[in-house]
């Protein structure tokens, strides 16, 4: 049985979450992070704003597989709660 959207939004949010608490991502976070993320930006159903965030997100950690920024992460946190 496929997860929901928002299953996946939660999954994602998590996994930020988490990054941004502990300052590391391994390796195997990083990559359910793309996968969530691209599988999220397909989904037509989601909001403008939300799909934003997702292409923001998506961008950073195509440029950058480090821990993402504090500030961005925040940002995509506050973002990712407009459901």
């Amino acid at each position: 049985m496929p997860i929901t959207s928002q299953t996946k939004l939660q999954l994602l949010k998590d996994l930020l979450q988490n990054q941004a608490n502990e300052h590391y991502m391994t390796t195997d976070e990083a990559a359910q992070i793309e996968r969530l993320v691209s599988s999220l930006s397909n989904d037509t159903s989601l909001e403008p704003e939300l799909r934003a965030t997702l292409s923001s997100i998506k961008q950073l950690h195509t440029l950058n597989h480090q821990p993402f920024p504090d500030e961005e992460v925040s940002q995509w946190m506050n973002s990712l709660n407009i459901e």
